[in-house]
């Protein structure tokens, strides 16, 4: 945190000169320009091949059927002479984080970028690290899809803070989302008085619980995709069926003589299914699995997860084309907030149109206002209705 804190200070105080000077210590990268133009999008995005073009925009439209279908309708009602109700309003600025440099994830770009456009946010920005100054085909081609304002080749916990504070050329936004690494992280938590943020997200988390139904070697399959995202992910598989313990233990173990693994992986025998999922909800994980006969009607006793594989699905899909997100609540976050959604972009707005309201609605109100010490609040009541 104190490493992080000086950074986010350091952006403050010198803008884009510590953008550049903290890309080039960290990143090895000397940028030339911190915002990727128009000309080097679409450059980028030409380069970009065919299928891959194809498979985003398949993935696109499954993304943004998903958050089409969630996104709230204005709400209005009335009762006893009060009319009222909710109108939903979008974000102005949103900026997403991308994490990137040796790999790239456009995958991430839409999880965050599509249910914002949906929303209807008018403006998002995108920080990405970039590789040797240049934007990332993929990322160009779906930057451009959702039409984002600018584009910034910066990274880290410096990226951050410039979203939230602004920089001569970074714009200051009004929530930031996105996953990222420990500092990334770390920068989050320190600008979230200043500025709104989705979560604090990593490392990955993944619980399955599994009956007999399942087979072994796509649980230990499963458990390795997750682990793909480093040493650090939380992997765990629940059962209360001796022999499917066993068997994955086995093929752990294997895996672990022949040296190709260097992920760690905690098995758990429960008593039946009931416990198993109440081990799942206290661990409240990123990622659950239900790789069971009944995932439905397991479903039902879940209290605490980012998003659930049912049956033989396997957790990956949903990191990318399934429709739910893969920007998920980690480190027991789960306990209080879910995944991102068109929520996570739109605000309520709360109205009253209180006309004619009923006579003991105003005496209560003018009654409570008395009670609590706020006299003139019950006499601006009193005299509009009495």
């Amino acid at each position: 945190m104190d490493k992080v804190k000086e950074i986010v200070n350091q952006v403050i105080v010198r803008g884009d000169d510590a953008l550049i000077e903290l890309t080039s210590k960290f990143d090895k990268v000397k940028l030339i320009n911190l915002n990727a133009t128009i000309d080097e999008l679409r450059e980028a995005s030409d380069s970009l091949s065919e299928d891959v073009k194809i498979s985003i925009d398949r993935i696109w439209d499954q993304l943004k059927n998903f958050h089409d279908s969630v996104k709230p309708p204005n709400i209005g009602g009335g009762r006893d002479g009060i009319y009222f109700g909710i109108i939903w309003r979008a974000i102005e600025k949103v900026g997403i984080y991308v994490p990137g440099g040796l790999k790239s994830y456009p995958s991430t770009l839409m999880m965050a970028g599509i249910p914002a456009k949906v929303a209807g946010v008018s403006e998002i920005y995108v920080c990405s690290p970039s590789r040797n100054g240049k934007v990332d085909p993929a990322l160009a081609y779906v930057a451009l899809k959702l039409g984002v304002k600018s584009m910034y080749k910066v990274g880290g916990a410096q990226a951050i803070a410039a979203m939230a504070f602004g920089t001569k050329t970074v714009t200051k936004v009004d929530k930031i989302v996105g996953p990222g690494n420990l500092f990334v992280q770390a920068a989050k938590f320190l600008v979230s008085d200043k500025v709104g943020i989705d979560g604090i997200e990593g490392p990955t988390e993944l619980v399955i619980i599994a009956d007999d139904s399942a087979k072994p070697e796509l649980i230990v399959k499963d458990l390795m995709a997750q682990g793909e995202h480093g040493p650090s992910t939380f992997l765990v598989f629940i059962s209360w069926n001796d022999s499917l313990l066993e068997k994955v233990n086995g093929i752990l173990e294997s895996l672990s003589k022949g040296n190709s693994s260097d992920m760690n992986f905690y098995l758990v025998k429960a008593k039946d299914q009931a416990d198993a999922v109440d081990i799942a909800n206290r661990i409240s994980p990123e990622h659950l699995s239900l790789y069971v006969r009944n995932p439905r009607e397991l479903l039902s006793l879940v209290r605490n997860t980012g998003a659930v594989s049912m049956g033989y699905t396997p957790p990956a899909i949903i990191d990318y084309a399934a429709g739910p997100n893969h920007i998920l609540p980690t480190n027991g976050w789960s306990r209080f907030r879910g995944g991102i959604t068109v929520y996570d972009f739109l605000k309520p707005i709360m109205y009253a149109d209180a006309m004619s309201p009923s006579k003991d609605l105003v005496r209560a109100s003018i009654t409570l206002a008395k009670y609590e010490g706020f006299q003139i609040h019950g006499e601006s009541i009193g005299e509009r209705y009495e």
